[in-house]
C-alpha cells in the first residue's frame, strides 16, 4: 500500500513523495545498531533505514555477479568483502 505521509525535520525535503509503509521484525542487535546512528548522526530511524537500503542497493548493483566489496583504509589497507547470494 503506497501513501502519502507528511513529513518534518530531515525528511522535508521528501513530503511531496508518496511513501510505503512498512513493519518489520528485527532482532536486538539490528534495533540498537539504528538506535545508534539515529543518536550518532542525528537522523530518525526511518532516515537510517533509508540509508542502509540505498548503501545496500548501490553495493548490489556495483558488484554485480562477483559479489566482492573492496574498503580501503586511510592507511591504504584493504579490506575484501564477500557478499553471499
Amino acid at each position: 500500500m503506497t501513501q502519502h505521509v507528511p513529513t518534518t525535520g530531515a525528511e522535508k525535503d521528501t513530503a511531496s513523495k508518496e511513501f510505503t509503509r512498512l513493519s518489520v521484525n528485527i532482532n536486538d542487535d539490528t534495533a540498537e545498531a539504528l538506535k545508534r546512528l539515529k543518536r550518532e548522526k542525528g537522523i530518525s530511524i526511518t532516515e537510517a533505514v533509508r540509508r542502509a537500503v540505498a548503501l545496500y542497493d548501490l553495493v548490489d548493483r556495483e558488484t554485480g555477479d562477483s559479489g566482492k566489496l573492496q574498503i580501503v583504509g586511510d592507511d591504504a589497507s584493504v579490506r575484501e568483502i564477500l557478499l553471499l547470494g
